[in-house]
């Protein structure tokens, strides 16, 4: 809650910067939020870290493969890299990049998660 909190504050002073900075040079601007983001995401990677250590405890508890447990962490990682990604693209003006970039997401999260989806359906098969 620690990194949360002084993530939020970093956070709103590099907005209001990053707001004076945009009237001069956008370009400039664009790289601080990009810079900023970086680090914030940086604080972010120990509590990361936490939860691969959960996914793998999880792994070892139950004997299940690490083919039912990985698929969530991937997507929700793409989910993140995408949010963030487009955040930006739509801060410069990109819209357009930003909806195929968001398509694109979609497309890997559901490619991450077909060993989930066919490990479903071999137990479901294996019930049946």
């Amino acid at each position: 809650m620690d990194i949360v909190i002084k993530a939020a504050a970093a956070a709103m002073i590099a907005v209001l910067c990053i707001l004076l900075i945009k009237k001069s040079n956008q370009e400039l601007a664009l790289a601080a939020a990009i810079a900023v983001t970086a680090v914030i995401c940086f604080a972010a990677v120990g509590m990361i870290s936490e939860v691969i250590e959960l996914l793998r405890y999880a792994i070892e508890c139950t004997g299940l493969s690490a083919a039912v447990f990985m698929p969530v962490l991937k997507c929700a990682g793409i989910a993140i890299v995408v949010h963030i990604s487009t955040g930006f693209c739509k801060d410069a003006g990109q819209n357009s990049i930003a909806s195929a970039l968001e398509i694109a997401g979609s497309a890997a999260a559901l490619f991450t998660a077909l060993p989930l989806i066919r490990s479903l359906l071999d137990t479901i098969g294996g019930l049946i």
